[in-house]
């Protein structure tokens, strides 16, 4: 019923879904887009779930354009 939740990404972040997106807590990308999918809608409840985004930040502007993708108009 539900689409793929990769649909809502463009091309450029469905690259490298296995490497690591946080880099200091070696978080895979496709963990921090799972922890969106299963609700996590903000940087502060990602890190929660993942602990991406907790050692320097730099991460932290990748992170947010996932959510905002993944988030954005579920209208059904």
């Amino acid at each position: 019923m539900n689409a793929d939740p990769l649909d809502k990404l463009p091309p450029i972040l469905k690259k490298s879904l296995h490497k690591n997106l946080c880099t200091c807590n070696e978080v895979k990308k496709i963990d921090i887009i799972n922890a969106i999918v299963d609700g996590a809608n903000t940087v502060a409840e990602v890190r929660k779930q993942t602990y991406a985004t907790m050692g320097i930040g730099c991460c932290t502007q990748q992170v947010e354009r996932l959510i905002e993708c993944l988030c954005s108009s579920d209208d059904e």
